[in-house]
């Protein structure tokens, strides 16, 4: 019989699905296609200026119809399209997936667009004050829902049918092994025997 436990003792966890999107493509496959082509991803940064700016250029993933009406939206892309792909290779039901999601999520933010329409739509004093007003006067709860921290990981988890409430964290350039780990400590504890972990930043 196979030992299903690590040299500690602990019960063996496997990566059954894996997704991705990056800077050169959407997929395992494209992307692994580009890099033996030796294909760079990094090119010059359109999504905003970079005037007296050092950095102008970077791996940008502007291809997406989201990749312009801002993080929080391009974000949730990211994650679904990259979640897709590894649900589908894991060969379970990418609308009832029966496990726990952990997204590696950096804190979203209102897009300058968006804090620019908000400052202009008022025209009484300067600066933050007059922000923050015209936010909370806002009749729609679109801004909120999409700058809320959680609200992307509430989203996937209607999408992918996750169990429990979702875990939204943020741990810098850790972030994504982070979602990892918790998932492969939720499994060995017993909490559950698949969890779905993304790293995703738009």
């Amino acid at each position: 019989m196979a030992n299903l436990n690590d040299h500690m003792g602990r019960p063996i966890v496997a990566v059954t699905g894996i997704g991705v999107v990056t800077s050169l493509g959407v997929g395992k496959a494209d992307n692994w296609a580009a890099l033996t082509a030796g294909k760079s991803g990094i090119h010059p940064i359109t999504r905003f200026p970079v005037d007296h700016l050092n950095t102008r250029i970077s791996g940008m993933v502007d291809f997406l119809p989201s990749s312009s009406k801002g993080a929080s939206l391009l974000t949730y892309d990211l994650a679904e399209i990259a979640a897709q792909e590894a649900v589908a290779e894991a060969g379970l039901d990418s609308g009832d997936f029966g496990g726990p999601l952990f997204l590696a999520s950096p804190p979203v933010e209102l897009d300058w667009s968006e804090r620019f329409s908000l400052y202009n739509s008022d025209n009484h004093d300067i600066g933050a004050e007059r922000l923050l007003r015209v936010a909370r006067g806002l009749k729609g709860l679109d801004v909120f829902e999409t700058t809320q921290f959680g609200s992307i990981a509430d989203r996937l988890a209607d999408r992918f049918g996750t169990r429990g409430l979702p875990i939204t964290l943020s741990t810098a350039c850790a972030s994504g092994a982070t979602s990892i780990q918790l998932g492969v400590e939720a499994i060995r504890r017993g909490e559950c025997d698949r969890a779905l972990s993304i790293g995703a930043d738009g």
